[in-house]
Order: structure tokens, then sequence, then C-alpha cells
């Protein structure tokens, strides 16, 4: 679909409402957004244009920013891993963000012709909440976070709103920024937006000229077909475990390398998506974009696996924890995970949590703020290059001794928490979604003053739950893998998982309970997302008792995979144990001072 240019000839015309859409291609998922947003506003008679902010760069940044990245992508894969967490909160970010306005311009002289402006790209985000903050653009500002990840590129404290995929993407963007954030869902065309038939499922599967009876497992990569797809596909073929169908999008060379392949059957750039997704029985994706939003909506389970560096890999864990896709580390988990997912029950309740993202049409959102007055922020006075450069001098010691003085602080103590106290014992069970969502399980929480804990991965509560036992009045703390690991980016990244897994309970500063000691890469993320972390004397499986029992004690029972009665029964056993040592019980939550 062509992109609309920065001319006069693009401008909208007539006198309803006109909303400004910035978009990138980069890929197919932003551009893919934003016609769709383009297409609603047009059927509720707005006006509407998208256009592309590589194209409001100055001189050649645009075509060097897609280059770069592509060739990133291609041939130094982990060094864009690295860049893509620098950028993020790292010592790059305020220059990423800096390079990132320069199509501002171009943007506040487009601008004047509109009522609202949404951006499905992250540097357009960064233009617009750039001009709002400096009192340079008159019209409201929005930002439509495509990705379910939350990348600091997409925010901005000048965004007068942002709109995200998932309910967890919009706290953590209020978190990091104050913005107000909303959860509408994804947005994708009508085609897309009911589940799939029958029919389709047989439609498709002739066009594949693959059988009823068997696994279909469709891999998909993007519009720019990247990654070691090839060798995924094999994987799956050499382990029985379906028959890969592999979209290459537009890359050639992985269609003709893959159209040698015995056992494989891969398909080039095509627009009958919506019939080979309702012919597949479990997707396996690498970026996390625009196809595994379509195969939530039609109703198919979704599975990572050697996703792409960077925002592929984190789309993926945050997909993870919302409990609507599995993500897979090694040949033998994403083996593993097809053969749970595909035609099974537990494949069908993935694919209800996924369905339950789609809330709302951002078009109700964007024609209202069309319509709101609007507020222009007052403009600071100029800051030199000098007071830049002198409060950057103060800034980075003082921070880096805060930063010190806390992890030393923590290391100190047995808890890492903020204790109030040796006022009893402190329990948390730690519960899958199952038990989580099971109301006697909650009443019983509730009843014996014992905190859940919520940890991560895909069976484990999704925010809805988390909600739902704030509302039930159980208290709820986040747990770590509580896995060794060498790897700083898998400590990072669960670390980070486990703070948004609690965000549901929309508290300032989220609670974390370590399975194990945490390190200093666990610290200073936990440090970064502004959460206090404990660390329990005893972790006991489920129908353990402690050996013992003293003031103070932080004991997490892990009730994973244990029916309801069995939970019932093992909490009612610890309530007793530690009465008969004439100690009171509290809730794991109770070890924190309320911030």
């Amino acid at each position: 679909m062509p992109r609309a240019r920065t001319s006069k000839a693009s401008q909208p015309v007539g006198n309803g409402p006109s909303v400004l859409i910035i978009s990138a291609a980069m890929g197919a998922g932003h551009d893919g957004v934003a016609y769709e947003l383009q297409r609603r506003l047009h059927a509720r008679g707005a006006q509407a244009k998208v256009f592309d902010y590589l194209e409001m760069l100055p001189g050649r940044m645009g075509p060097f920013y897609r280059a770069f990245y592509a060739g990133q992508l291609k041939y130094a894969p982990s060094s864009y891993e690295w860049l893509y967490g620098r950028i993020d909160r790292g010592v790059l970010a305020p220059i990423a963000r800096w390079l990132g306005q320069q199509g501002k311009y171009r943007v506040r002289k487009i601008a004047r012709d509109y009522d609202v402006v949404v951006s499905t790209y992250p540097l357009g985000c960064q233009a617009t909440g750039a001009l709002r903050k400096q009192g340079k653009l008159a019209i409201p500002a929005v930002g439509f976070l495509t990705d379910v990840d939350v990348h600091g590129l997409w925010l901005h404290k000048g965004i007068d709103k942002n709109l995200t995929v998932w309910h967890g993407s919009a706290l953590e963007a209020t978190h990091r920024v104050g913005v107000p954030s909303q959860a509408v869902g994804p947005v994708l065309p009508d085609a897309f937006m009911t589940p799939s038939t029958r029919l389709e499922r047989t439609e498709g599967r002739a066009l594949m000229g693959v059988g009823k009876d068997e696994n279909v497992v469709l891999v998909v990569a993007g519009s720019w077909g990247v990654g070691n797809i090839a060798a995924t596909a094999r994987a799956i073929r050499d382990a029985g475990a379906g028959v890969p169908v592999v979209l290459c999008g537009h890359n050639e060379n992985l269609l003709r390398e893959l159209d040698e392949t015995d056992g494989v059957i891969a398909i080039g750039w095509t627009k009958e998506v919506r019939r080979l997704l309702a012919a597949s029985d479990v997707i396996v994706h690498n970026a996390g974009g625009l196809s595994c939003l379509e195969g939530f909506a039609v109703g198919v389970p979704v599975i990572g696996y050697a996703c792409l560096p960077g925002h592929g890999h984190r789309n993926s864990l945050a997909m993870q924890l919302a409990g609507v896709a599995a993500d897979a580390n090694t040949v033998g988990e994403l083996i593993s995970h097809i053969r749970r997912l595909a035609r099974t029950t537990e494949g069908a309740e993935m694919v209800r949590r996924a369905r339950e993202l789609f809330l709302a049409d951002p078009t109700d959102v964007l024609l209202e703020l069309a319509h709101a007055p609007v507020s222009m922020p007052v403009r600071s006075g100029a800051r030199t290059w000098t007071t830049r450069v002198a409060a950057i001098t103060v800034a980075v010691p003082v921070t880096l001794g805060g930063l010190s003085f806390g992890v030393a602080q923590a290391t100190q103590h047995a808890s890492l928490g903020v204790a109030e106290g040796n006022a009893g014992v402190y329990v948390a069970a730690l519960v899958d979604h199952t038990q989580a969502s099971t109301p006697s399980v909650v009443r019983s929480l509730r009843s014996n003053g014992v905190s859940a804990a919520v940890g991560v991965g895909t069976a484990a509560p999704t925010p809805a739950d988390v909600h739902a036992l704030v509302l039930a009045g159980v208290t709820v703390v986040g747990t770590d893998e509580g896995l060794r690991s060498r790897n700083p980016r898998r400590l990072r990244d669960t670390m980070t998982a486990a703070a948004a897994a609690v965000a549901a309970t929309n508290e300032p500063a989220p609670k974390v309970v370590c399975l194990r000691t945490p390190g200093l890469v666990e610290k200073i993320t936990a440090w970064e997302h502004g959460v206090q972390l404990a660390l329990p004397q005893r972790v006991l499986l489920g129908g353990q008792l402690p050996t013992s029992l003293r003031e103070g004690d932080e004991i997490v029972l892990d009730e994973r995979g244990r029916t309801a009665v069995q939970v019932e029964q093992d909490l009612a056993s610890l309530s007793t144990f530690v009465a008969g040592h004439s100690l009171p019980q509290q809730p794991m939550r109770a070890l924190w001072h309320s911030i």
C-alpha cells in the first residue's frame, strides 16, 4: 500500500475532524496499524492521512536508519541486542531520543492542518512528544504502541495519551513516564477480527496441500523474512512435530532455499494469510509482530523461538508474561510447546486468553481527542549547554552513589525488602494461573492471611488474575524464576518480567520475592524498575512444613501444579503449624512499608 507523501496534495480537505497518522516502513507492523486506523477513521467520516516518519528526517537519515537496522539484524545481531537495551534505559537513551526527534520540524509544519496526531512508530512519538512539551504543537499527540514490550523510545512525557495492545503495557508506560495510557488491544483489519471457521481451515489446508490429520506449524518471520528460519523449519520437520509451512515474506533467497528442502512448504509474499492461519495448528514466530496478533484473532496458539535480538526477543517474553503465547529457548522446548499446544485443551485456553486482548476501538479515543479543547504546556527557560553539563556532572556521581548505597544496604540483610520488624511469620504461596482463578483457592489465601506469589512463564497468573486477586482482598507479590544463570540478559529479563507480573496491583513500587539470592544484575534491574526485593529463608514444595520456626521467618510455598483441594489443605496445615508455635502469621506483603 503506498504511503502518503508530505505534500500539499496529501493534506486533508473538508470540515470534519482530521487525524495525522505517523508510521514508518520498518516491517509491516507499524504501517499495518497506521493504515487500518486510517480506514476506520474514514469509515467514521473523519479525514486521515498516513506519513512515513523516516521520510521526514533531514538528509539521508531515513534510508540510513532502515539500512543500518536491516544490516545489524543480518550481520551483527548481538550488537543490536546490546544497542536495543542501551537506547531503552542505558547511557545511549538520551542520544537516541535526540536523534529520533530530528523529524519534528517537518511534523510541526504538516500538523498545522490537523486536529490530532497519532504515531505508530517510536521515533514519531519522540518527535510529537518533544513538540508538545516545547509548546510548539497545538494539537493532542497520541502514541500507539504496536509492540507488547514497552521500549523507552515509545515513551515521551510530552505525549497526551498512549494506546497499547495489552493492559500490562499500559501500566508500564504510565509507570515509566506518568502519561495516561489505555489498552485498546490489537488493531487489525475486519478480515482478521473473527475466529476461523471449519471451511476456512479446509480451504487453507487444500492451499498448502496437507491432510486433515497432519499438524501444521506456520513459521513466520515478518515481511522481511529475517532470522534463522530455515533451521527452525528443519528442526520441526526432523522432530516429526508437524509440517512446517514457512511464510518467507519478501525474502526471495529464503524462498528459494526452502523450495529445495524436503518436507518443508515455503510460501512467498501472499494475501492468503487468514486462510493459512486458519489451516494451522500453531504459529512459531521470531519477532512478535503483526502475524502474532493476527494469530491471536483468528485463534491459533503462538510460540516464540530463535527470536530476533532486541524487540523480537523482548516481545516474545512480554507475550509469554501476558499469558497469550509461549517462548522457547531450545529446540527441545520448541518441540515440547508445539506438542503441548497444537489441537489441545491447553492450546485452546491460550487462544481464549489471547482473544481477550481485543478490548476497544481506538478510533473513539482519537475522535474524542480531536474535538477536545487543547491546553499548551508552559515552556521552561531554555537550558544552556553549560547548565546541562553541570547537571550531568552532579547527577552522575549522585545517581551512582545512591545505587551503590541501595545495593550495599540490601546486601547487608537476609531480607532485601524494608521490613516493618519481626512481627510474626510472613507467608506467600506461589500459584499458577489455574489456582489463581479458582474461587476456593482465593478464599483460602485471604482467610489464612497468605500472599499470592505471582511468577513468570506460560502457566503463571495473568494480569487479569492479579487484578481479581487484589479485588478479592488477597495481597500479591511477584517472584523470579529461581534459576541460576550466567546470562545477564536472561537475569535482567526475568527481573523485568517479575516486576511487570505484579504491575496490575497498581502499586507505586512492585514487590518481588527472590527464590534464590539475587546477584548484581537483578539488584540493578530492580533498582531501575523501582522494585523492592525480599529473600525468603525457606522455599517449600506444596505439602511440606518447615522443620522449625522463628520470629520474622519468610516462607514461600510452591503450590504450582497442585489441585485446589491440595492448596487449601496446605495453607490450612501451615497456619495450624505456625499457630502451634505461638506466632502470628502475616501475608508476605506485610513485610514492606507502604510507599
